[in-house]
């Protein structure tokens, strides 16, 4: 079963807002360990690799969620990844600097997110909302592409990190994205150069999400 948050979570490096740069095009992968009820809600812990490591394809296929659930004693456990950043940096802080491991692949905890039934049987609920808790704020180099999708009510949602898990992107691919999305009647999906440094703060630490059909995520730009 997939599931489809993977990206709402969010990445950084030391307790103190610090800037972790190139990151555009960046290999990244996360596990989420979550406690609670399918009825009820899964609150997930986010661990990813930024700052750390690549994620390395060797250790990571090698990964069972499985084994980390009993290792970790979790009520469930996902596998996020591998993914890539669209960002050119970023400023963030850990919610927990710890290091831990997962078959030698070191990680830190970035994120909290919570999710419902839909989304742990493996059912897909693109173009939704969701809440991730993070502090970070998203930095976008000018003369540069960002990929936006612009919902019914002029909403914009800025892509922070594509997947590769339903079709093989990459960077160049995604300024051709806008045929290929099935997007919700009054959606769009755009490509274009910025000229100048954009900005994407997380206001209160509680960042908006949402995903398209091929797992993209993207943050409300408020």
């Amino acid at each position: 079963m997939k599931l489809l948050l993977i990206l709402f979570l969010t990445v950084i490096s030391n307790l103190s807002l610090a800037q972790i740069s190139d990151l555009r095009g960046q290999r990244y992968c996360e596990i989420l360990i979550g406690e609670g009820k399918l009825l009820k809600g899964i609150r997930f812990d986010v661990y990813n690799t930024i700052g750390l490591n690549l994620c390395p394809q060797e250790e990571w296929i090698k990964l069972s969620e499985k084994k980390i659930k009993k290792k970790w004693d979790a009520d469930f456990v996902k596998l996020n990844g591998p993914r890539f950043w669209t960002m050119d940096s970023m400023k963030s802080s850990l919610l927990d600097p710890t290091i831990v491991r997962f078959n030698g692949i070191e990680m830190r905890k970035a994120g909290i997110v919570e999710v419902g039934f839909r989304d742990i049987i493996g059912k897909r609920s693109v173009y939704k909302e969701r809440k991730v808790r993070r502090n970070s704020i998203w930095i976008f180099n000018s003369n540069e592409l960002v990929y936006e999708l612009v919902s019914p009510d002029n909403k914009v949602y800025i892509m922070q990190s594509f997947s590769t898990e339903v079709k093989d992107l990459t960077l160049e691919s995604l300024k051709n994205l806008k045929s290929q999305l099935k997007l919700p009647k009054g959606w769009t999906y755009r490509a274009r150069l910025i000229t100048e440094e954009l900005n994407v703060p997380i206001p209160q630490g509680l960042a908006t999400v949402i995903q398209d059909d091929f797992y993209n995520s993207y943050t409300l730009i408020e």
